[in-house]
């Protein structure tokens, strides 16, 4: 199952920007002492699916940082997928050594945070080929690359009261012609439950507010919440992920495998009027789905 706390031959950037007055650093960090290998880039647009391609060379212990605007400054913004591959044959392979995270500058607060890739190790032995079945997708199925996760897992947000914070969701059962449906459990600080759901096609990144009211500080306060615990006034909670149905006009899959995280923003603390700025990290995951891939097109899943 997909973690960021070790080495693998996929990684999963799950959001580059390249809008006006954002910045975003990917780094790629080749920890094996003895064997250079060949690394593909692939930006996905996050409007379309559409993809754009760079292949770069890791010596040993070496790292490269790229700046994703000089890199790609054609997709405004979207998600970046790097594998291991071949410098002989260009067939990705396994090569668990890769390492990788993204520094992102929010221009709307001017803060930044940093953001590990998700890992993904290959299940073939060092150096043999992952395309197992030779149709150039690279397969989150415990084949090719371990699987996706079932269920993700987001500890913490903040009663949303003036403050925009995203949730970022990737589809990884389909590609532009595929709308997945997500299903969402949100509890507050006293563990009442709620439902929401919301959807993604290819990529998206949509403010807690959009996807339902049950994120917003004036919801929250009428709950039967806790009264003793806050931040500074505001009502906190979490909540959890699962995709349910992914469809396109010829085609469906029931239970699509998604990644997800969440970019917090809020407004000012009452107890101290801080205004904080952005702030990420990656999920907890748990449980496995073996039906994602880096990425299909067409409206049918093979």
């Amino acid at each position: 199952m997909a973690e960021c706390d070790h080495p693998g031959s996929l990684l999963i950037f799950p959001i580059f920007d390249n809008s006006r007055g954002d910045e975003t650093f990917l780094t790629v960090t080749n920890t094996s002492g003895t064997d250079s290998i060949d690394i593909e880039y692939v930006y996905i647009d996050g409007q379309n699916c559409l993809e754009f391609n760079r292949t770069r060379r890791l010596t040993p212990n070496d790292t490269i940082v790229v700046r994703t605007k000089a890199d790609n400054p054609s997709i405004r913004n979207g998600y970046v997928y790097v594998f291991a591959k071949s410098s002989t044959t260009g067939q990705a392979v396994t090569f668990n050594h890769l390492i990788g995270t993204s520094l992102i500058n929010d221009g709307n607060t001017g803060s930044d945070y940093d953001v590990p890739a998700f890992t993904f190790a290959g299940v073939p032995q060092q150096g043999q080929p992952t395309d197992v079945d030779s149709d150039g997708v690279r397969e989150l199925n415990n084949l090719e690359y371990e699987a996706a996760p079932d269920t993700i897992l987001i500890p913490r947000f903040i009663g949303q009261n003036g403050a925009a914070s995203d949730l970022v969701l990737l589809n990884l059962t389909g590609g532009a012609e595929w709308q997945a449906i997500v299903d969402l459990m949100v509890y507050n600080d006293n563990e009442e439950a709620f439902s929401a759901q919301t959807s993604v096609r290819c990529w998206s990144r949509t403010p807690l507010t959009t996807i339902s009211g049950v994120f917003t500080q004036s919801f929250l306060s009428t709950t039967n919440h806790s009264s003793s615990e806050n931040l500074g006034g505001s009502e906190t909670g979490w909540y959890s992920l699962r995709g349910r149905l992914a469809y396109s006009q010829a085609d469906s899959e029931q239970n699509p495998a998604i990644l997800a995280m969440q970019i917090e923003r809020r407004g000012p603390v009452a107890i101290s009027n801080t205004n904080f700025g952005a702030t990420a990290v990656l999920p907890y995951t748990t449980g496995v789905r073996t039906n994602g891939g880096l990425i299909y097109h067409g409206p049918f899943i093979p």
